[in-house]
């Protein structure tokens, strides 16, 4: 089982049902496991504070809490494989069958799964195993498969679906498969000697366009299979694969200096990491516009991010780029239809094998895409089984429960907020002890006015009279500056100026004043400063939340910020984020954050409208969502904190929690009356602010 299969087993049985996980090799995480060694990609690969959420981001953490080496593809990840054994056997409604193999679908008539027949290897035994409800996230669609689920392999033409990035004919070739290698300095020359059946290359132009500087592991572009059937010739593949991975590092070894005379192979995968077999239909088949207008669904329960990333057929033995790569304007929504069968009633999809067209499988074939459509796949079991409905019927009657379920459970859907009508918290009264102003003051470099240089920011205001930016340049050179709205962080389409300013430079380095005086909604601005020779705009290191510089020609994501002030000062920051119902920067920051010149502790106090019998705090907290630490907790996390709850004015004790290191914290209390409850951040893991992006309660009326 991979990510998908995880996710989709863990969020199925939290909630009540008796799940068995399938799994046909010896160690969990399919390609992200131990014996491929893939890197777990998703939405953070382009898009700012776009790291997916729910129980991936409980696994992730751990391991990296836990790891003493940072993660690469490749290279041995000692803790992976642990966490994901010990975050599935430590659910007492899941049983795990390792080296089982599901072979054939039990059915009932054409359109019902009644069990399905599975070999296990080492034990020898035959298992037998019934289920009222199935979920296929296995990539090749086994299960699927032999139960006649609906299924393409291959691309589709441009006709078909008006994509122009597929071919103009439709065939069946895929996206290859890869195999990994890793390599140690041993500290003395080693020789190698390329085996007569491995390929040789003999210089870098007879494997163009494919980087190989970095010499201790590698490479994703070490594929093939793409011409050949995926699952039928797998072991063909395999060894083709071998082939090829062997004169690559004999080139490295022995063609030109590549620095490696100190180098040995001390790992080569032997079970080829696929991208593409089998895509099973839904209602609803996704597809390449979807992805590249950010597409938005009445019944999106998942998300992605990932550019569409599609490899030719002939992987490396086609002439060429290793890969099309079309980098998308911000993360899209994933619908539920496309996660259940068109034509088997019981059977639920996650992974690689969703409905989708060859072309947004590009994007959405990535593990921590998968991992939140098996989380949403696995929760849509559960309310099958609370209502006795097929999955088609959950899409009709009961899809925004969905939904507010997975975002319970720490989820992110685009466009869908919490509205959960048992969550208290949303009618409280929300204040704090204090707030973080937005201002980027601290100067690492200079960057040059170029490209239009832009910035994507935060205000809060009902008027922005000034802005203040850090420039130098020559003495009575001229900058304008434009201000734009932005429906959201990553917008920088508008084109229309709401107001702009013109500032005269001194020949000195400083703060200089842009007068706007305008009158304007609280909510995202873009500024953006014409192109001008000569001029730098003071750079910094930080990266505060809804902050996002941009320059044209395209309009990408790069790292930093750039320093500027507004006058009145933006707050963006504020305790009341925490209801906001969305608990990552979207059309706000949607987080509460605490004055860094303040000292810890600093609290947050929600006040309800009359007393109340607690039962539940749900608190999401800072993992940096931007940047997942190569190694410990991450910095912005609460660490230490205590929950007091009050009633009638009079404050009682009820937590204590030290050395928390999680996003999401759930604590099931004995029920109190309360009317009013205080979270005090005590520490951090090395940030000086508290951070919380969401408070939830739960329990009844007094």
């Amino acid at each position: 089982a991979g990510l998908a299969g995880i996710c989709a087993s863990i969020a199925a049985a939290r909630l009540g049902l008796r799940v068995a996980l399938v799994n046909d090799r010896p160690v969990l995480g399919g390609n992200s496991s131990t014996e491929i060694r893939v890197h777990v990609g998703g939405a953070d690969k382009s898009f700012r504070w776009a790291r997916e959420s729910g129980i991936l981001e409980e696994i992730r953490i751990e391991d990296r809490f836990r790891s003493p080496v940072p993660v690469w593809s490749g290279k041995i990840n000692p803790t992976w494989g642990t966490v994901l054994w010990e975050w599935v056997v430590r659910e007492p409604n899941l049983d795990l069958y390792l080296n089982t193999s599901a072979r054939k679908a039990l059915m009932e008539g054409d359109a019902h799964i009644s069990g399905v027949q599975c070999e296990q290897l080492g034990t020898e035994k035959t298992i037998m195993i019934r289920a009222r409800y199935f979920v296929d996230s296995s990539g090749d669609g086994a299960l699927a498969f032999s139960a006649g689920a609906d299924c393409r392999k291959g691309r589709e033409s441009q006709e078909e679906f008006g994509e122009d990035m597929a071919p103009e004919v439709a065939d069946e070739k895929t996206q290859g498969a890869s195999l990994l290698f890793s390599a140690i300095d041993l500290g003395h020359p080693v020789k190698f000697e390329r085996p007569d059946w491995a390929e040789e290359y003999l210089t870098d132009e007879d494997i163009p366009f494919r980087g190989h500087e970095r010499i201790d592991r590698g490479y994703w572009w070490i594929e093939l299979g793409g011409e050949d059937h995926s699952i039928y010739d797998n072991e063909r593949i395999r060894d083709e694969l071998w082939r090829c991975l062997y004169g690559v590092w004999d080139h490295i070894k022995n063609k030109g200096d590549h620095g490696a005379e100190n180098l040995a192979l001390d790992w080569v995968g032997s079970v080829p990491g696929k991208r593409e077999s089998r895509r099973f239909f839904g209602d609803y088949i996704l597809r390449q516009q979807d992805v590249e207008s950010m597409g938005r669904f009445p019944d999106s329960v998942a998300y992605g991010g990932w550019p569409i990333d599609i490899h030719p057929p002939g992987g490396i033995r086609q002439p060429g780029i290793p890969a099309e790569m079309v980098r998308l304007p911000g993360p899209y929504a994933i619908p539920y239809r496309c996660l259940y069968s068109r034509n088997i009633d019981n059977l639920l999809m996650a992974g690689r094998n969703i409905s989708v067209t060859h072309v947004a499988l590009g994007t959405t074939r990535l593990q921590a895409t998968g991992a939140v459509e098996g989380q949403a796949a696995g929760t849509a079991a559960f309310l099958c089984s609370k209502y006795g409905k097929s999955p088609r019927e959950i899409y009709k009657d009961h899809i925004v429960e969905l939904q507010q379920l997975l975002l319970k459970t720490d989820c992110y859907i685009p466009g869908v907020a919490n509205v959960d009508p048992n969550d208290l918290a949303r009618g409280a009264r929300v204040s704090a002890t204090s707030d973080m102003a937005l201002e980027v003051y601290n100067l690492h470099s200079f960057s040059p006015v170029e490209n239009n240089s832009g910035q994507v920011f935060p205000f809060s205001e009902n008027r922005l009279d000034k802005v203040y930016l850090f420039l130098r340049g020559p003495d009575g050179e001229e900058v304008t500056l434009r201000l734009r709205s932005a429906r959201h962080w990553t917008d920088t389409t508008s084109k229309e100026d709401i107001a702009s300013s013109t500032a005269t430079l001194d020949g000195r380095e400083g703060w200089k004043e842009f007068v706007l005086g305008i009158d304007l909604e609280p909510g995202f601005y873009w500024i953006v400063l014409d192109s001008a020779p000569g001029i730098q705009w003071g750079f910094s290191k930080e990266e505060p939340i809804g902050v996002q510089i941009t320059k044209e020609a395209p309009w990408e994501r790069l790292g930093g910020s750039y320093l500027f002030r507004t006058s009145p000062e933006s707050r963006p920051y504020r305790a009341e984020n925490v209801i906001s119902g969305i608990s990552r920067p979207e059309e706000w920051t949607n987080i509460w954050i605490s004055d860094p010149g303040a000292s810890l502790p600093q609290s947050l106090k929600l006040e309800l409208p009359s007393p109340v019998l607690l039962e539940e705090i749900r608190l999401t907290l800072d993992t940096d969502l931007d940047d997942i630490p190569h190694i410990g907790p991450a910095d912005k996390c609460v660490r230490d904190y205590a929950i007091r709850y009050g009633l009638g004015g009079k404050w009682t004790d009820l937590l204590e929690i030290t050395d928390n290191h999680h996003r999401m914290a759930v604590h099931r209390v004995d029920p109190v009356r309360m009317d009013s409850i205080e979270i005090v951040a005590r520490r951090t893991w090395g940030a000086p602010s508290a951070r919380v992006y969401e408070a939830r309660l739960y329990g009844k009326p007094c």
